[in-house]
């Protein structure tokens, strides 16, 4: 999925008009989604294990 993608996804999901605010809130999420899944990669990538506490 793209940014546009993704914000057209979000867009469809509001009822009335988008304010400022609903598209920054759209845009930090994309942000920390592509950085999680950038982060997950790199560990896959390179065989890593995260260690879950108990």
């Amino acid at each position: 999925m793209t940014e546009t993608e993704y914000l057209q996804f979000c867009k469809e999901q509001i009822n009335g008009p988008l304010k400022e605010e609903d598209l920054i809130t759209m845009l930090t999420a994309w942000g920390a989604i592509n950085y999680s899944l950038g982060y997950n990669k790199a560990l896959t990538d390179n065989n890593i294990e995260v260690k879950k506490e108990q």
